[in-house]
């Protein structure tokens, strides 16, 4: 898709189609809009009084162009949450997905309310994020020419090219992170995951990978032990942009969790829904995705990706309840449930990432049920030591259009993980399970250190107007904006 910027005003914008937020605080219009709907000859306010479109139920309406040298305009609802680069993005991406299918190549938008850069560079993202088609992955053959119809081209009234221009490359890393995470568990395992990752050097970095021999000799048998049930061995993945070993302060170890299907192994999961387990490795392709991000648009930024790799496989060889293994920090842990895998191999990935000179770290992972119960969505939870470090990785969010929330590492807790057997159980009761998963992994990171639990919002179950059925692309924007800022760092050192 092309995202261009154009200086022309939303009455003399040519386009097939002018998309234009309608917010819950225009009624009665304000002046900009009552003098577009005046040029228009009145067909905004005709549509809304007739009831085309009414903010508290519809996302989107699509009417005549009017008196406007447009076909068509579209109204979009501005979304309830403040404006800003959240609600920027969610309209946008509800205006380029209504016209899925729909004969508008060409789409204007005018956001209306003096947009910050921030602002338009989330809106840009979420424009190419509607126009994702999940079905193109593999390719369906029942679907006609044009039903693949799409805007292929997006102007922002009064925008920056250069935001644009860094949109469109942030763009097509949260995409590539949705077809990785579609990408089925045949498809897609540890080695496969490892050759995409091979990739990145064509951008400047360095790839490691290490296999099963290197990582038992490094002692990482909590990640082992997961993988070692699955037909195709686990491997951990690391990503060193250029900036990695420049670097004379600060480095951003960014580790997601990468189970490439998951069965719960021995303790099974139930059948129902278990084929979303494919996506279960979204927060690798999350970290794999902003490490090529970062590599073509700041490759100076001090930013390792690592992504441990495995299956979650039931079979003769499988990792039992009850075992007992030795993480690569020297602490055992006893395995109660074979279905709580994330934060095993989260562990041995967070304390590898340290010895390679990681001084802050991020992991992002589909982590718990409970932070899909909780929050549903919309919200990432994310857990943070020392606070304030956490308050850095939100702000990242917050100015890309993602939404984290805060939650309480409470250490009040940690008692409720103790086994007589290890220094530490990798499942608790389910009272609080959601702070306990963060407690666990805590105990493997001794540098700042935010874990972030998407695994309510790595993908959706159904189709909906903000985006279809799949990966969602969650934390790539929000790392992106994590390693700029590195990167500004380091060039001020």
């Amino acid at each position: 898709m092309r995202l261009r910027a154009e200086a022309t005003g939303p009455a003399s914008v040519e386009a097939n189609v002018l998309a234009i937020p309608i917010y819950k605080e225009d009624d009665p219009f304000g002046d900009d809009l009552a003098n577009l709907d005046a040029a228009a000859g009145g067909v905004i306010r005709a549509a809304i009084e007739f009831g085309r479109f009414n903010i508290a139920e519809d996302y989107f309406a699509l009417l005549d162009g009017g008196d406007l040298p447009v076909e068509h305009i579209l109204l979009v609802n501005g979304i309830r949450r403040g404006r800003g680069p959240w609600r920027a993005r969610r309209l946008t991406g509800v205006a380029t997905r209504a016209l899925q299918g729909k004969g508008a190549p060409r789409m204007a938008v005018w956001l209306r309310d003096g947009e910050t850069a921030d602002g338009v560079e989330a809106a840009a993202v979420g424009a190419v994020a509607g126009t994702y088609r999940p079905m193109d992955l593999y390719g369906r053959t029942r679907d006609t020419e044009a039903m693949k119809r799409n805007v292929e081209e997006v102007v922002f009234l009064g925008a920056d090219q250069a935001v644009l221009d860094r949109a469109a490359i942030v763009a097509d890393g949260v995409d590539w992170c949705r077809d990785l995470s579609n990408r089925s568990a045949n498809d897609l395992y540890p080695e496969k995951m490892a050759e995409e990752a091979r990739a990145l050097e064509a951008d400047g970095c360095t790839v490691e990978v290490l296999h099963v021999p290197e990582m038992r000799q490094l002692g990482m048998n909590a990640l082992l032990g997961v993988g070692q049930g699955g037909e195709h061995p686990p491997v951990l993945i690391a990503i060193k942009l250029p900036g990695w070993e420049k670097a004379t302060e600060e480095r951003l170890a960014i580790v997601g969790k990468g189970v490439c299907f998951d069965s719960g192994g021995l303790s099974l999961k139930p059948a129902d829904k278990m084929d979303e387990m494919k996506h279960d490795k979204s927060g690798a392709a999350a970290v794999v995705a902003a490490a090529r991000t970062l590599a073509r648009i700041a490759p100076d930024a001090p930013v390792m990706a690592v992504a441990p790799m495995v299956e979650n496989m039931p079979g003769g060889r499988a990792q039992r309840p009850g075992d007992v293994v030795k993480a690569m920090n020297g602490k055992t842990i006893e395995v109660t449930n074979t279905d709580a895998e994330g934060r095993l191999i989260l562990a041995d990935a967070l304390v590898w990432a340290e010895t390679q000179g990681a001084t802050h770290l991020v992991d992002v992972a589909t982590l718990t049920g409970a932070a899909a119960i909780a929050f549903g969505e919309l919200i990432s939870a994310y857990f943070a030591r020392p606070r304030e470090w956490g308050d850095r990785v939100r702000a990242a969010a917050d100015a890309t259009g993602e939404w984290f929330w805060e939650m309480p590492l409470a250490t009040e807790y940690r008692t409720q993980l103790d086994t007589p057997y290890a220094d530490i159980v990798n499942s608790g009761s389910r009272d609080g399970s959601l702070i306990k998963s963060a407690l666990f992994i805590s105990e493997f990171a001794t540098k700042p250190w935010v874990h972030l639990d998407i695994a309510g919002t790595a993908w959706s179950d159904r189709d909906k107007a903000t985006f279809p059925k799949g990966a969602i692309g969650v934390g790539v924007t929000s790392l992106v904006r994590l390693g700029l800022e590195f990167a500004a760092g380091e060039r001020g050192a």
